[in-house]
């Protein structure tokens, strides 16, 4: 009796000791993950795969700042890392893409939360273990197992006797005796690449691209908000999009900009090209568009390109396109900006007028209008005209944004020779910026409007503005001078005509002023030599004065 009851004692521990089924498949799924630093060095983790396509869940830390990640699986066979699917910082993981896999091991992912109590299994070796409690991670759980934390474990699967993933263990705490801790995998299942991952700060020094949104509203997002990365690095994301929305030109469009971003004009061409051709494009006239308008880009940059057919006139001929399968007021915007490029200037004038006239009419509007009609030798009270129109759209107390139309109006006030209205206009603008941008040039040209209409004491304070903000600009002493004459300060008026000389020695308006302030001061002779230098600088008015002396 004592013999049979030792035995089956023993049969019963050996079942207790043996691996559970499913235990040969989830460590086939296991890998090691190695991920290539920024800094050169490279990090090693583990790793297991959550689907047969080479899905793979991993601590995120080594991949953050990773140039390049491959795993090498049970069978010692090597995978590049080619995406990143999702990823939490805060709680140290990453779902990874593998390329070129046909099929991996890999375990079924639970559909609900452990519960406290539940026995589960931590691998490598398949260990019996027990979740004791468990807390939230978000919308799912975060669990605190019975066993103790070991640093070899991080990034292993915890399963349980089904044979279903049930979390992910994480790094040890660095205390003494720490249990382990385990992510729910429901939780890494879930994670997912939003547009404004485009620009995470937590992989900006991660090469590893990162998996496009599946929706396509949202691929399109994440495609501008990556906008500001490197070409290369964008046109990675481009091609994933092509090939998963081949009919949306918004992966085409944005692929020809970084081609030309880098220069590439022929490859550049050769996508709007390829776009185009495909029948199923939806708006292609997006297209047309786009690359009319890369080619206005790099026209007005100075490129010549004439050679590969990025021309005006080709850029032209796109927006014609554009417009005739789409009747879009930004197309016709376009086109009036390259008629005005091609000094077009009634074709462009009429393009900006008939956009006064739809959705797109605002203060902007009218000012490409006025540069037209100023460069077709327009009337000025049709030019003061548009002014208004544009000044229309804003209100008083004025802001900052009707300040460039507030000084457009005071230079045609000022040509029509209205120079109260366009020194109130001036003085307005002063006021909106409140010295942002104000140089020395806008206080001499409102100088210049004040002595027209014999506005002296602003017109001093203006004009030692300027000096102030241009010391050595020797013509705003010279007006300086001038101005202290007609206030028959005189020898104020000596002193800036010889700080004038001491900036620039062959400035005549300088001697010939001085020569004015000497021979009003009684002086002929001083009055003459001072002349007669500013005639040797080829000073008629000098020279005039001299023969009256």
């Amino acid at each position: 009796m004592k013999y049979i009851l030792s035995t089956l004692l023993l049969l019963l521990s050996v079942a207790l000791q043996a691996a559970p089924k499913w235990a040969k498949t989830a460590t086939k799924s296991m890998a090691t993950l190695y991920a290539l630093q920024q800094r050169g060095d490279t990090l090693k983790a583990n790793a297991f795969f959550v689907e047969p396509l080479g899905t793979l869940v991993a601590p995120f830390k080594p991949i953050q700042q990773a140039r390049q990640a491959w795993v090498v699986d049970a069978g010692g066979k090597r995978y590049e890392v080619s995406r990143i699917q999702g990823f939490n910082s805060t709680y140290d993981v990453v779902r990874l893409q593998v390329a070129d896999v046909k099929k991996m091991p890999a375990l079924p992912i639970v559909t609900e939360a452990a519960n406290s109590g539940q026995v589960v299994f931590t691998m490598p070796q398949a260990k019996a273990d027990q979740v004791t409690q468990v807390e939230k991670a978000g919308e799912q759980a975060y669990y605190t197992l019975q066993s103790a934390a070991a640093p070899d474990q991080a990034g292993t699967p915890v399963v349980d006797e089904a044979g279903r993933i049930v979390g992910m263990l994480q790094a040890p705490v660095t205390i003494a005796n720490a249990p382990n801790y385990a992510l729910d995998i429901r939780f890494v299942e879930a994670l997912t690449i939003r547009p404004i991952d485009a620009n995470h700060a937590d992989l900006r020094q991660c090469a590893i691209p990162k998996q496009l949104p599946a929706d396509a509203e949202q691929a399109v997002s994440f495609l501008y908000l990556a906008g500001n990365l490197p070409a290369s690095e964008r046109l990675c994301y481009t091609d994933d999009f092509i090939q998963a929305f081949p009919d949306n030109p918004a992966g085409y469009i944005q692929k020809a900009d970084a081609l030309v971003e880098q220069g590439n004009y022929a490859t550049a061409w050769q996508t709007y090209e390829q776009a185009l051709a495909d029948k199923q494009l939806a708006h292609p006239d997006e297209v047309y568009y786009a690359r009319s308008r890369a080619i206005y880009s790099k026209a007005l940059s100075g490129d010549t390109l004439a050679a590969e057919g990025w021309t005006l006139q080709q850029a032209q001929t796109d927006i014609a396109q554009a417009l005739q399968l789409n009747s879009q007021p930004l197309y016709t915007l376009q086109q009036g900006h390259l008629f005005y490029a091609q000094k077009q200037y009634e074709q462009a004038y009429t393009c900006f007028m008939a956009l006064t006239q739809s959705p797109m009419r605002s203060a902007e509007m009218f000012l490409y209008a006025w540069q037209c009609q100023q460069q077709m030798g327009a009337d000025k009270e049709a030019l003061l005209a548009l002014n208004d129109s544009a000044m229309a759209f804003f209100t008083k107390p004025y802001n900052v944004a009707a300040a460039p139309y507030i000084y457009l109006r005071s230079n045609t006030l000022y040509d029509m020779g209205r120079l109260r209205e366009a020194i109130n206009d001036l003085n307005e603008y002063e006021h909106i910026v409140q010295g942002r941008g104000l140089n020395a040039q806008f206080y001499y040209q409102r100088e210049q409007m004040e002595v027209a209409t014999r506005m002296y004491g602003p017109a001093v304070n203006d004009i030692q503005r300027a000096i102030q903000l241009a010391p050595d600009e020797p013509l705003f002493r010279a007006e300086s001078a001038s101005l202290f004459i007609r206030l028959n300060d005189l020898d104020n008026a000596i002193l800036e005509c010889k700080r004038a000389i001491e900036l620039d020695a062959s400035l005549s308006d300088a001697y010939r002023l001085w020569g004015i302030c000497l021979r009003e001061k009684g002086d002929k002779a001083a009055a003459r030599e001072q002349l007669q230098r500013a005639k040797d600088l080829g000073d008629t008015l000098a020279e005039k004065i001299l023969n009256e002396l």
